[in-house]
């Protein structure tokens, strides 16, 4: 008597026949479908409750032509809390388990709270589908060993990720036979563990999910800084397309890793590096990128890095040197896509121990001194984005107190700009000399491009906290004064030089689209009101007005070639739209001299009174609404929209 055999997954589902070969059926094999066609250990056995005692079971996985080990496909009861703070059940009853008649050696609550229970495996296969055929469709698409070699290229140029540099570097290749049972293990490690130790739990046989998911984060990345790569990609459209599958691979390897509900630091970096992939494939103003971030912030608390890392014990320094660089990194980045969005921020410091990594090559050296012989790096980027974001944090809380002050028409809030201008000057005159950008970048040649890149990026955030505290104290935004025009135009002045020079800069922190969108535009708003209040009031901007005239037609024309952005871009729209009402405010000005408002008040006079009512409304507002408004300025109304390229 023939046994019967069982269909695979995909033709069972389907209703379809099945031929049953193995380990890819006919009809998968001619669908293309050979990444999720799966067979059931037990297809005829009637499901029972999962049991906890019960032995594994095991299922066969076939992904890319590759039959993996077996997994344990059981759920955990009990899901994982992460970590429990001082208001929690937990910290209750550890009182009473300190009780003498507690067993010697027994786990306190707290810790099994910390730790969880045993990791639970994957209980739904739909993320593991999904991950295959991801995985499936990329190797068919683009070599693994190229691309391989479009990351070794790209570190080459001194680029790296920001959070997960200490792993890119250490990637080689492995088929993912054992990435959902390596996954789905706890990562083990002592004070005494070392780096090579800590990596080997999630590289060559013991590779992860996570690991995966960021060397497809590092190759993502690379094709912004690598515009031309025979091997991958020679035209755009090719390169949008290898961006785009490894964004989709990437979140495949994130979803599956978090259903295993095994909080560890390597998720932590795997999102991370998963949000700034969201924000430069979906745009810093989509939503994807703000609910990727606040995801990001969860696992965070999750895992208690929001407290004091350093009471972690069992922890080997380059661990607890990594947690607070992704503390630091992700509340900078809080910070500054709260002003970008003009939302509030969602990391306080009222809730957190504000922690920054060492500057000094031993971790527990002291967070507020910088090392005097310290090059330019990732670590000394996050550092300083992270004190500048404390600054912001307050400037933000006092715009809150002005806003609520005008509500309810109280006295004007109190005060405390000068307090903190004062130490940000001190936080900048503490930076190393090296570190600080004195004049123009061009006195700078003999630097590494990512060195420059950093001297900029430092200034620009330093500029962005002064521009920020004096945009503060104004009343409305058509009426600037001296002080932050002069802000302003250093900061366009310095967004332009890295428009200009941007194939001599490798990013070392952040790319050029965030520089222009955060600091760029900003400034030239700022600026284009200054001189449309010379219209009627005289203001003086000394002479740098005909730079400032300069690096404004600098900026147009660049982007109006398409050589920073194009239509397919998500940010194309708002930078765009800026650039227009730029260049109508150059068309005006070139056409008709600026000259002081008449004595008498015309009907000009009104429409101008009005638009200012209408542009005041937001201090903080530099996204569309704000270059809408701008356009309808009555002194830009007599030119038409649609501007010829500079």
């Amino acid at each position: 008597m023939t046994s019967r055999l069982a269909a695979c997954e995909v033709c069972r589902k389907a209703k379809l026949a099945c031929d049953h070969k193995w380990p890819t059926c006919t009809r998968c094999e001619n669908s293309n479908k050979t990444g999720i066609c799966i067979y059931r250990v037990a297809p005829f056995k009637r499901k029972r409750p999962a049991n906890p005692s019960s032995p594994e079971v095991s299922k066969r996985v076939h992904l890319s032509g590759i039959s993996s080990s077996s997994f344990n496909s059981r759920p955990s009861v009990y899901p994982n809390p992460g970590y429990l703070g001082s208001s929690s059940h937990a910290t209750i009853f550890e009182h009473i388990s300190l009780d003498e008649s507690a067993p010697t050696g027994e786990p306190r609550p707290s810790d099994l709270a910390l730790s969880g229970p045993p990791c639970p495996q994957l209980a739904d296969d739909g993320c593991l589908l999904r991950g295959a055929d991801i995985l499936r469709q990329l190797l068919n698409s683009f070599p693994l060993t190229t691309m391989n070699d479009l990351v070794m290229f790209w570190l080459a140029k001194g680029a790296n990720l920001a959070l997960a540099e200490p792993f890119t570097k250490n990637w080689h290749l492995a088929f993912a036979s054992r990435l959902l049972r390596n996954s789905a293990q706890p990562l083990e490690f002592a004070s005494d563990t070392s780096l090579s130790d800590f990596m080997a739990q999630f590289v060559g046989n013991n590779l992860r999910w996570e690991a995966l998911g960021i060397f497809f984060s590092a190759v993502n990345r690379a094709t912004y800084d690598i515009p031309f790569f025979p091997r991958l990609y020679m035209t755009r459209e090719e390169q949008y397309a290898l961006r785009q599958l490894c964004t989709r691979l990437s979140d495949a390897s994130l979803k599956i890793s978090l259903s295993l509900d095994c909080l560890n630091d390597l998720q932590l970096i795997l999102q991370y590096e998963n949000f700034i992939i969201h924000s430069n494939v979906d745009g810093a103003q989509s939503y994807h990128p703000w609910r990727k971030l606040g995801d990001v912030m969860s696992s965070m608390f999750a895992l208690g890095y929001h407290e004091n890392v350093e009471t972690k014990t069992d922890a080997p320094p380059f661990l607890m040197k990594l947690r607070k660089t992704a503390f630091a990194r992700v509340y900078s980045a809080d910070k500054n896509i709260a002003i970008f969005l003009g939302r509030p921020p969602r990391m306080s410091k009222r809730f957190c121990h504000f922690q920054i990594p060492s500057s000094f090559p031993e971790s527990h050296g002291n967070e507020a001194e910088w090392n005097p012989e310290a090059k330019p790096s990732y670590t000394e980027e996050t550092r300083w984005s992270a004190l500048c974001a404390s600054l912001k944090e307050e400037i933000l809380e006092l715009a809150r107190d002005k806003q609520h002050a005008c509500e309810q028409k109280l006295r004007p809030f109190a005060d405390g700009n000068s307090a903190i201008q004062d130490r940000a000057e001190a936080q900048w005159r503490a930076l190393p000399p090296q570190f600080r950008l004195e004049g123009s970048i061009r006195q700078y040649n003999q630097r590494s491009p990512f060195e420059r890149d950093f001297l900029i990026s430092a200034r620009l955030n330093q500029l962005h906290v002064l521009f920020l505290l004096r945009l503060l104290l104004l009343d409305t935004l058509v009426d600037p004064d001296t002080s932050i025009v002069i802000i302003a135009g250093e900061m366009l002045a310095l967004v332009v030089e890295i428009i200009l020079i941007r194939d001599q800069l490798t990013n070392s922190g952040t790319g050029l689209i965030w520089k222009i969108a955060h600091y760029g535009l900003p400034a030239a708003g700022i600026v284009l009101l200054a001189m449309l209040k010379q219209r009627t009031s005289p203001l003086p901007l000394g002479k740098s007005r005909t730079k400032i005239l300069q690096d404004l037609s600098i900026f147009v024309a660049e982007i109006q070639i398409g050589a920073i952005v194009i239509e397919a871009d998500p940010i194309y729209g708002l930078i765009t739209k800026a650039t227009q009402t730029i260049q109508r405010f150059l068309e005006s000005f070139y056409s008709e001299p600026l000259h002081p408002a008449p004595e008498t008040t015309t009907a000009d006079d009104h429409r101008v009174d009005d638009w200012a009512s209408v542009l005041g409304q937001d201090l903080w507002d530099f996204e569309s609404g704000f270059w809408q408004n701008l356009a309808d300025h009555p002194s830009l109304m007599a030119f038409d929209s649609d501007l010829t390229e500079a």
